[in-house]
């Protein structure tokens, strides 16, 4: 995937100050490639990203995430790590149709993120929760060779 600043440059070549200010303009799905990508060593940035993507879900600014917020954000998520899984296993020799998932296969990647966001099924997010499992999540499926 590739992002765009505000000068038309990839997030790559763009200066550091200039994503920073862009933050909040940034989609979902694009805080979460962000997250995804940001280096271990750099742990204020990847902080920043998550708070960015905590407050696109906390529309009552309650500091919760909770019902449709909580619900809306799983989906998200869902739906990144869904396309990074089919990138993995395309890479790893699929047929020319694509990568099929099964549906039980679907629902437990699901099930899995609600869970390790929301260990105790209260179904509410904290930020100190999405902070402690977003990266862990995100880096699930990471392509890495062996």
């Amino acid at each position: 995937l590739k992002l765009k600043c505000s000068n038309g440059l990839s997030t790559f070549n763009c200066r550091c100050s200039e994503a920073s200010a862009n933050m909040g303009n940034l989609t979902p799905s694009q805080l979460l490639v962000r997250i995804d990508m940001a280096d271990k060593e750099d742990p204020s940035k990847c902080q920043n990203l998550i708070e960015s993507l905590f407050k696109k879900f906390d529309k009552d600014n309650s500091g919760m995430l909770e019902g449709e917020e909580f619900k809306q954000l799983v989906l998200e998520i869902y739906g990144y790590v869904v396309e990074e899984m089919k990138v993995k296993f395309k890479d790893a020799g699929s047929d020319a149709e694509g990568v099929h998932l099964h549906p039980s296969n679907l629902e437990a990647i699901q099930n899995w993120i609600r869970s390790t966001m929301d260990p105790s099924g209260s179904g509410k997010c904290s930020l100190d929760q999405l902070k402690a499992t977003i990266k862990t999540i995100v880096d699930e499926c990471d392509y890495s060779e062996q």
